[in-house]
C-alpha cells in the first residue's frame, strides 16, 4: 500500500490531494506499489537549514527548490522537503499554476528517491 503524507503550515496553500495524487502517480509510473512517502512544503530558512545540515552548504549558498531523503528501510522510501517561496517564484517567472508547479517538483523528488538522477 502507498503512504503518502503531506505536511504545510497554513500559510502555503496547496491541493493537497492533487499533490498527494501526482506522487502516487509517480510511484506507481515506477511500479513502486508499497512505500512510505513524506512531504514537507517548508520555507526558505527550513531548506536552507536542511541544505546546511546535510549538503555541507552555507548561508550563502542559493535555496534549494526541493530535496529528497531516501530512507534505508524497506518500505519507508523517504522524505521530499519542498521550498514553497521558491516554487512561488517558478510559478511566477513561468506563469504556472502554483499547484502544477508544487506538483512537478514533487515529482522531480520522488525520481531522486528512486535513485534517478540528472544526467
Amino acid at each position: 500500500m502507498l503512504r503518502i503524507y503531506i505536511t504545510r503550515q497554513s500559510r502555503y496553500p496547496a491541493d493537497i490531494k492533487s499533490l498527494k495524487e501526482r506522487v502516487r502517480t509517480v510511484l506507481r509510473e515506477n511500479n513502486v506499489t508499497d512505500a512510505v512517502v513524506n512531504v514537507a512544503l517548508v520555507g526558505e530558512r527550513k531548506i536552507r537549514e536542511l541544505g546546511q545540515k546535510y549538503l555541507e552548504e552555507t548561508e550563502k549558498d542559493p535555496a534549494h527548490e526541493v530535496l529528497s531523503f531516501p530512507y534505508g528501510e524497506s518500505g519507508q522510501l523517504g522524505d521530499i522537503a519542498i521550498c514553497y517561496p521558491e516554487a512561488r517564484k517558478i510559478a511566477i517567472k513561468k506563469n504556472r499554476l502554483m499547484d502544477d508547479v508544487l506538483g512537478e517538483l514533487a515529482e522531480h523528488g520522488i525520481l531522486h528517491l528512486l535513485g534517478k538522477h540528472h544526467e
